[in-house]
Parts: structure tokens; sequence; C-alpha cells
């Protein structure tokens, strides 16, 4: 008899270990569904539209910087480096940000699969203010429209550094070329924008448009042309600040500028469609962002969590407001666009995957030759994603965690019944309901593909449930312990889904089911004699 129970028991347990191992390979089809998932979402982004990141709108001025000539005391030659241009980039004083998005996933989709895609509207109500200041300056009482501001530009007056090198011939200029001064509203990915952004500078309405000839290489983006009372504005501002004058205006009759320091208005309305997440990368002085979405489950991702948050049944809002965030864009993109000939670049993507129009592969040619840097990576945001909690693919891999032990719990409870009431199962009847129990996961993974994963569950437990247990019947030849073993069958099934359900407690409710499921063992064969049962 000790020699029959020892053979039944490593039957027992060989089984167990084939159904490991059928576990682990079920496991990767799991995998390579899931891989496929994400290769079919990926193509839809190639199609359609990628994730979105949004950098904060700020005025672009192109700068064209002539350096100093110097004399060579050895050799009597003059060597005077070639111009180059630059971008000073102006920030907004204060920001108030709002994204309004509606989340849906029936947008975009491939046979079962879908990808998580949003519409949103985007508003960014901006301030530039400028500082006080007055100069005297040549002719400046004369500065009443642009075009002659850009001709004294063209002339030298604004931004004239005097070097204190003696052997200099010439010295280095900056003119700024406020004519072509741009509002930059970067999107790193223009699909998304349906219609062109609307803006209101100063209750004036003007709509953005592509650029022509980007000033900005890698980084995708459309531009406001401002005002001329705007660019009067600021490049006034510019000269009342300018610390030289030439010659020229030496010998010119002087007065002074007043400079009103009115601050400029903004009224930025971005409409945009992306897919799983949105960043959003503050610039300026003072940023705020507020978002509104119906999505009730969402990730907040990117270097800062939302101050406050809320969540309800008809989807979250949330606050973002970070100071150091700021000013640290703020630094990386005035030192990146002032690089001479553009050779530093801003590189707006989202993490999920290249929408830049810029070619990635020849910015990393250039960037191994070290002609050229990218300051994607310096760059902070915050955001959230979209991406499904729980997703199919997740859960059947949570669930069939739990799968070995529901193997074991099975059997142990037929070998129970041999023990206590002298059943004789046959170890081929062990194999059919172990068989039984793997179809579970076989049913559970492609149902939850098609319908919700509760619904899945419970067709796939309930489909198991009834055949074991009508199978059980026959086996152990009793309609009172098929019962027992089919309610105890289906217990597990439901205490398996409930610890699925309890995403942040789940490791603890599983380690607490575990103890009552071994206690309850022990209790029952507490009074087993098993060298008389051996």
């Amino acid at each position: 008899m000790q020699k029959t129970l020892t053979i039944k028991l490593c039957i027992i347990a060989g089984l167990c270990i084939i159904f490991a191992i059928g576990l682990t390979m079920f496991s990767s089809v799991i995998y390579e569904r899931q891989s496929y998932a994400d290769s079919v979402i990926a193509e839809i982004a190639e199609q359609h539209v990628y994730p979105q990141q949004v950098i904060t709108p700020f005025i672009a001025i192109p700068t064209t910087i002539t350096p100093e000539c110097l004399l060579d005391a050895e050799t009597q030659s003059v060597k005077c480096a070639a111009p180059y241009t630059k971008i000073d980039a102006i920030f907004a004083a204060q920001t108030q940000a709002s994204q309004n998005l509606m989340v849906d996933t029936d947008t975009y989709k491939r046979s079962i699969y879908h990808a998580t895609s949003y519409n949103s509207e985007l508003q960014f109500k901006q301030r530039y203010s400028l500082p006080e200041s007055s100069s005297n300056l040549s002719d400046s009482s004369n500065l009443s429209d642009l075009s002659e501001l850009s001709k004294q530009d063209q002339q030298g007056i604004t931004t004239v550094a005097v070097t204190a090198d003696k052997n200099a011939l010439r010295s280095s200029q900056a003119v700024s070329h406020w004519e072509q001064a741009k509002l930059i509203i970067p999107v790193s990915d223009l699909r998304g924008v349906a219609t062109l952004p609307t803006v209101v500078i100063n209750k004036q309405t003007i709509k953005a448009t592509y650029p022509q000839n980007s000033m900005l290489k890698g980084l995708s983006y459309v531009e406001v042309a401002l005002p001329d009372t705007v660019l009067t504005q600021l490049a006034t501002q510019n000269l009342a600040n300018s610390p030289t004058q030439t010659a020229a205006s030496n010998s010119s009759k002087t007065s002074t500028v007043e400079n009103k320091n009115q601050p400029i208005d903004m009224l930025i309305d971005l409409p945009l469609a992306g897919i799983s997440s949105l960043n959003t990368v503050p610039t300026g002085q003072n940023f705020e962002l507020t978002m509104l979405s119906n999505w009730d489950t969402p990730n907040f991702i990117g270097k800062a969590l939302p101050n406050t948050k809320s969540f309800s049944a008809d989807g979250f809002k949330a606050n973002w407001q970070n100071q150091y965030l700021t000013v640290a864009n703020n630094q990386y993109l005035s030192q990146c666009l002032s690089t001479a000939n553009n050779q530093c670049q801003v590189i707006s993507t989202a993490p999920f995957a290249a929408g830049s129009s810029y070619d990635e592969a020849t910015i990393a040619v250039e960037a191994a030759a070290g002609s050229v840097d990218s300051i994607n990576g310096s760059l902070n945001s915050f955001g959230v994603s979209f991406a499904e909690p729980n997703d199919v693919y997740l859960q059947t891999e949570r669930t069939m965690k739990y799968a070995l032990l529901l193997i074991l719990v099975s059997f142990g409870t037929f070998f129970l019944f041999e023990i206590i009431k002298s059943s004789r199962i046959h170890p081929i009847q062990y194999l059919l309901v172990g068989c039984a129990l793997l179809v579970f996961y076989v049913l559970l993974l492609p149902l939850a593909e098609q319908i919700a994963f509760w619904q899945a569950y419970a067709i796939a437990a309930s489909a198991c449930v009834g055949l074991i247990g009508w199978y059980s019947y026959y086996v152990l030849d009793s309609l009172k312990r098929a019962v027992i073993f089919t309610a105890i069958l289906a217990g597990l099934y439901a205490a398996f889904y409930g610890i699925l359900t309890t995403e942040d407690l789940n490791l603890l409710v599983g380690a607490v089911f575990c103890f009552v499921l071994l206690a309850c063992v022990m209790i029952m064969t507490r009074k087993i004699d098993w060298y008389k049962a051996a």
C-alpha cells in the first residue's frame, strides 16, 4: 500500500510539472499576442498620428552676429571670423494653460486591436511683460513704424558690443531681424493639428501658418507673424536697453525713447489630436496647467506629478505648477537656440515614437560626428498617459500566476477523496481534469480580446467549472462529492478574480488567501493517520 501511495504522489507531481511547462509555453503566446497588438498600435501611429508633446509657445527672433576682426601682431594679418546666425528667444512672463481632452478607444482600430486616442482643445493665455527703461538714441523719435526701425537695425544701431582688444580692427555686432520675428507654437506631430490655431494678440486675431523656411531645424511647429505694433514695441525696448551706440548715432541729434511698457497679451487656441499620451513642456516665468478629461484611469507621467488632482465617474481634473522645471527649460532652450547656425537642435518628440519632421537618423549621424547637438532629453515635461490599465494581456498573465495553485488544489481535493472516502481515481482522470483547467486560459485570452475581461473570465470559468463538475460526478461516483468539488473549484475562480481586481492589495490578499487555503487543508486532514492510510 505504501508503494502504491508513493507512486500515486509521484504521478500527481509529474502531472503538475507537465502542466507547469504547458503554462510556460502558453505564456509565450500571451507575449506574442501583446507584441503583435503593440506593433498594430505603432502602425496606427505611423499612418495617423503619434503621441503628442507640446512646448509652450514663445517668440523667436533671428539675429546675425558679426564677429570682431583682429590684427595678428606677429604676422600683421587681419583675421575675421565669418558672420553667423542665432535665434533669440523671448518667453512669456506668465502662462495659464488649459487642456480639455476627450478620450476614446473607437477612433483608430485594426481588427480587434485599437489605439486609445484623444481630441483636445488646448489654450494658452500668455503675457509678455517688458521691463521699464529709457535711453538716448539717435533719431529714436522717428521710430514710429517698423520700416524705420528695420532700417536702423541694418545700420547696426541695435545691440552693438565693442571689444576691449586694442588690436581689434572691427567690433563685434549683433543685428536682430525684428521683421522676421515669429511666435513659435511647437507640436511634435503636426498631423494632429487638423485646423491651424487661431491667436489673439492684443485683441488682434491672427491665423497661424506653417513655416515656409524653418528657422528652427529639427523642431516641428507652426508660426504666427507678429503685428508691426508688437514688433516695434519689442525692438524699441531692445534699443532702449542697448549698452552702446555707433559713431553715426553719436553725431546725430538725440532724444529719449519713452517706453510705455504695455504688456503683450496673447490667447492661443490649439486643437490637437493624438494617441496614447500628451506631454507638455513648460516655459516662461510663471506657468500653470489645468487638464480636464473624460478618462477615469489616467497615468500621470513626466518629471512632475500634478499639484492637485481629483477623480469622478466623468473623468479627472489635474493641475500642474512647477517653477523649477520652467526655468530649467528656459535655460536649455535659450542656450540651444543661441548656438551658431543651428548647431544645437531642439527635437520635440513624445516618448512613444518619432514625430518630428526632421530626419532623426541624420541627426544621429551629425551628433556622432560632433556637428550637431540635441536637447530633446534635457527638456522637462509632464502630462498623462491614456494606456489602458490592466489590459487583457496583463490581466491574463496575472491570472496565470495562480494557475499552478489551482491545479494543485484540484488534484489535492481528488487525492483527499481517495484517502478519506476511499475513492479510486486513475492518473488519466487526473490528467483530463488538469487539461480542462488549462483550457480555461486557452478560452480566456481570445474571449478577452473580443469582449470585456470580466465577461470573458465569467464565460471561461463557467464553462470549465461546469465541464469538470459534470465529469467529477462520474469520477467520484457521488453527487454530493461532485457538488463539493464543483463548489470548491467555483470558489477558487471567484477568489482569484477578486485578487485580480484589487490592484494595490493583490499581493496581500493573495498571501492571506494562500494562508487560509493551507489552514483549511490542515484542518481537514488533522485526524488522518497517514501511516494507516498508507
